[in-house]
């Protein structure tokens, strides 16, 4: 879940910064917005897994469920904690 809400912070960054910069057009602000975009898109693809089933969880977002500490796998329906399982 850690690695979940740094992506998330990377990507909530990313955009605002992207837009800003279609204004402005410096040149470090877009360096700075891609690179936070690949960061944001590693991580998804290589760490937000289920710890069981090991199926990829979704990319959508949702404000209510996804930024508390569990979430559930909607595969495999296990809960887990910041890297525990919960039963």
């Amino acid at each position: 879940m850690q690695y979940r809400k740094v992506s998330l912070l990377c990507v909530f960054i990313a955009i605002p910064l992207n837009i800003i910069n279609s204004f402005f057009g410096v040149r470090w602000i877009t360096i700075l917005g891609i690179l936070l975009m690949v960061v944001f898109f590693i991580m998804y693809f290589l760490l937000w897994k289920c710890p069981i089933c090991k199926n990829r969880l979704p990319l959508r977002f949702d404000i209510d469920t996804d930024l508390d500490d569990i979430y559930r796998c909607p595969y495999c329906d296990t809960k887990f904690l910041s890297g525990e399982i919960i039963d």
